[in-house]
């Protein structure tokens, strides 16, 4: 996958964050119709017209045991669903939880308004791949965008300079 794929999506997500005060620097494009195998997570730098990082990025399974594997996503922001939810999330506080750093994220559409209240969180696990291994998929999650430790490492050090940055997750 290369970043360009990720650049129509970047120039609408940067109107969005222009109309509402958000990050007009940097934001986070997550396409979850692309196999979790892959690259599909970018940290977009909007001054460049370029992604910064491309990881692999796991999604909710559907499922409450841990350590399924899943390739495609199915989306849902119903409690209990163990699912992602599409739509644009203001990243909010950073913590150090039991996965290690992570930051809330606050759902900014109908879609996923509910991220908050279902403690869906961006965090790094350590059975996540950094690597892509398509055609076999990564783990999933309950519903959270999930990176490798080492990638979340590199992310954290965007966050930690940047405010109101946009996570925007889609599927088309």
């Amino acid at each position: 996958m290369t970043a360009s794929s990720f650049r129509s999506h970047a120039a609408e997500l940067l109107k969005f964050c222009r109309e509402r005060g958000y990050n007009d620097h940097v934001a986070l494009l997550w396409d979850l119709a692309r196999h979790s195998g892959r690259r599909r997570f970018a940290v977009w730098d909007f001054r460049e017209g370029r992604a910064m990082h491309l990881f692999v990025a796991g999604h909710g399974s559907g499922c409450a045991a841990s350590h399924v594997r899943s390739a495609r996503a199915r989306v849902s922001d119903e409690a209990g669903s163990h699912l992602s939810s599409v739509g644009h999330a203001l990243v909010a506080e950073r913590y150090v939880g039991r996965y290690g750093v992570a930051y809330r994220l606050d759902g900014l559409d109908e879609t996923n308004a509910s991220l908050r209240r279902r403690c869906v969180v961006l965090h790094g696990w350590r059975y996540t791949t950094r690597l892509p291994i398509w055609p076999a998929a990564t783990v999933g999650s309950w519903g959270c965008p999930v990176l490798s430790v080492r990638d979340m490492v590199t992310l954290d050090a965007v966050l930690r300079q940047e405010r109101h940055v946009v996570l925007w997750a889609y599927m088309q």
